[in-house]
């Protein structure tokens, strides 16, 4: 389910400058299916962003994710957070090994709150304290 993604991202049919400096389309991508990246003047239709969201998802996303055992919902808001923050970051924090452990305490913890490049950002707030609110529904 990509409606939290959307939500939070929002449909840009034009190429732009996200907070943290990163050029962005669609829904928050930064890269076509291909790898290439996005650059600022390139265009998309709604179903066009729809479907390189799907498709980053089922790619890299889901594949990274697909061993943790976790419900629909924490399935939803880990793909919020990646889709956000991505795997390289992700992979790396307290946050991750806490869930791989089923260690909800500290996984709720170490949530990363603070993705903007370092700037703190009203959007992420309120997207991190959904996303948590989410993950945590069934815990």
């Amino acid at each position: 389910m990509t409606n939290l993604i959307k939500k939070y991202e929002s449909f840009s049919p034009k190429a732009y400058r996200c907070p943290a400096g990163v050029v962005t389309i669609g829904y928050g991508s930064t890269k076509w299916a291909d790898g290439s990246p996005i650059k600022m003047g390139q265009t998309i239709t709604e179903e066009k962003a729809d479907a390189l969201l799907n498709d980053y998802l089922i790619k890299h996303v889901r594949p990274k994710i697909a061993d943790l055992n976790l419900t629909p919902n924490q399935q939803d808001a880990l793909e919020s957070l990646l889709y956000n923050i991505g795997w390289t970051a992700f992979a790396k924090s307290k946050c991750y090994k806490a869930i791989k452990a089923k260690d909800w305490a500290t996984a709720l913890k170490n949530w990363d709150w603070y993705s903007g490049g370092g700037k703190v950002l009203n959007g992420l707030i309120k997207r991190r304290a959904e996303e948590i609110g989410l993950f945590f529904t069934e815990i």
